[in-house]
C-alpha cells in the first residue's frame, strides 16, 4: 500500500474494515479509513462474494476520513456496480457526508475543451503568427505609452529619477567600454586580414582604408555595438524588472502613487541614449586602430598615409551615420528590455524566458531599423 507497515505498528492503528451481513444485506465500514489504515487488499476479499444484490452501505462507524479514504470509497462503489449490485443508500457522518459529496462534484467536473492532437504545420504558422502580430500590436501600444511618458516629463520639475539614470550609464557604458572596444578592433584587424590579398591583387592597397572607413563607421560598429548592448543591458533590464514583478515591486509603486513608467522605464532609455553613442564613438576609434596595425605589415600603408587618406577620402557623414543610428538603437533596446520586463509572470521561469525573448526581439528589431535607415539615407543621398 502507500506505507510498508510493521506488524506491531499495525496493531495500534485501527484498520478499516467491511464487515457484510447476509440477512439485512448491509456493508459496514469501521475503522479510519485513511491512507495509513487503508489496506487495498480489503476490497477484493471482502466484495468477492457480494453480487446482484441491492445493498445499504453504513458508513456511520468510521473513525476517520480523508481523501485516500474517499478514494477507496469512491472505489468501493465502483467494484460493487461493476458486481451487478445496486445501493440502496449510503450513510455516512455528516462531515463525511460533506467531504464526500464535494468529491462527487469534482468527478462530475467536466474537462476542458483541450485539443491534444497534434497540429498541423499550417496550424503551427497561423500560431506563430497571430503570437508575433499580437506581440508587435502589445509592443506598439508600450511605445505609445513611453512616448506620452517622455512628453509629460517636461511638465514638472524635478520629476526624472537621475540615479536611475546614472546607474543605467554606469552599467551599460562604463561596463561595456571594454567588450566593445575589443571586439570592434579585432573586428577592424579581421576585416582587413581577410580584404588584403583582394587589395594586392589589383595593386589597390591604399583603398583598405575607403573600405574600413564606410563599412566600420557607417554599419558595422553600430551594429555591433548595439548588438552587444542587446545582450548585455537589455536583458539585465528585462531580468531586473520581472524580479520587481515577481516580488510585487511594481504593485507597490503603483499603491503609492509612483508610475513604473516614469520610475524605471524612462530613466532606463534615457541612459542608454547617453551611453550608446559614447559607446560607438569609442568601438569606431579602436576598429580603426585595428586596421591601421595591421595595414603596415599586410598592405604596406604606414599609420601616417591611413590617418591621412582616412581624413581626405572618407566623409565625415559616414561617421554621424553611425552615432544618429545608435540613438535609436539605444532606445529599441531599452523599450524592449523594459517591455519584456512587464510581461515576466509570476514564476521564475518567466524570468528566463522573457529575458531571452528581450535580447532575441531587440537584435531583430536592430536590424530592421538599421534596414529603413540604409533605404532613408540612400533616398536623401547621404
Amino acid at each position: 500500500m502507500y506505507k510498508k507497515l510493521s506488524a506491531e505498528r499495525k496493531q495500534q492503528l485501527n484498520l478499516a474494515k467491511i464487515d457484510y451481513n447476509t440477512t439485512s444485506k448491509v456493508l459496514k465500514l469501521s475503522g479510519e479509513w485513511t491512507w495509513s489504515c487503508f489496506d487495498e487488499k480489503l476490497l477484493t476479499v471482502k466484495l468477492s462474494n457480494v453480487q446482484q444484490q441491492s445493498l445499504i452501505i453504513d458508513g456511520t462507524n468510521i473513525q476517520g476520513l480523508d481523501t485516500t479514504g474517499i478514494f477507496f470509497l469512491h472505489k468501493l462503489l465502483a467494484v460493487l456496480k461493476q458486481q451487478g449490485n445496486q445501493i440502496a443508500k449510503l450513510d455516512l457522518h455528516p462531515d463525511d457526508q460533506k467531504l464526500f459529496s464535494l468529491s462527487e462534484k469534482f468527478s462530475q467536473v467536466k474537462p476542458s475543451n483541450i485539443n491534444l492532437e497534434h497540429k498541423t504545420w499550417v496550424e503551427e504558422i497561423y500560431q506563430v503568427i497571430a503570437n508575433s502580430a499580437k506581440t508587435s500590436y502589445q509592443l506598439v501600444t508600450f511605445f505609445g505609452q513611453l512616448c506620452y511618458t517622455f512628453i509629460s516629463l517636461f511638465k514638472r520639475n524635478n520629476s526624472i529619477y537621475m540615479q536611475g539614470v546614472l546607474e543605467t550609464i554606469s552599467r551599460a557604458g562604463i561596463g561595456g567600454i571594454l567588450i566593445c572596444a575589443m571586439l570592434s578592433f579585432l573586428l577592424g584587424v579581421n576585416l582587413t586580414y581577410q580584404m588584403a590579398p583582394q587589395f594586392v591583387t589589383y595593386g589597390a592597397n591604399v583603398y583598405v582604408v575607403n573600405f574600413l572607413g564606410i563599412a566600420m563607421l557607417r554599419e558595422v560598429t553600430p551594429l555591433i555595438t548595439a548588438i552587444i548592448v542587446a545582450g548585455r543591458t537589455g536583458s539585465a533590464i528585462a531580468a531586473s524588472i520581472g524580479t520587481m514583478k515577481v516580488q510585487e515591486e511594481i504593485d507597490a509603486l503603483q499603491t503609492m502613487g509612483i508610475s513604473p513608467m516614469r520610475r524605471l522605464v524612462a530613466p532606463q532609455v534615457i541612459g542608454l541614449v547617453i551611453a550608446l553613442p559614447i559607446l560607438t564613438m569609442l568601438a569606431d576609434v579602436a576598429s580603426m586602430l585595428g586596421g591601421m596595425l595591421f595595414a603596415k605589415p599586410l598592405l604596406s600603408v604606414d599609420w601616417h598615409l591611413f590617418l591621412l587618406r582616412l581624413q581626405t577620402y572618407v566623409s565625415i557623414n559616414n561617421f554621424w551615420v553611425g552615432i544618429i543610428k545608435s540613438f535609436f538603437f539605444a532606445w529599441v533596446i531599452g523599450m524592449v528590455g523594459s517591455f519584456c520586463g512587464f510581461k515576466v509572470k509570476s514564476n521564475a521561469d518567466s524570468i528566463g524566458v522573457q529575458t531571452t525573448r528581450s535580447v532575441v526581439i531587440s537584435i531583430c528589431l536592430i536590424v530592421v531599423v538599421d534596414a529603413l535607415f540604409a533605404i532613408l539615407f540612400k533616398a536623401l543621398g547621404v
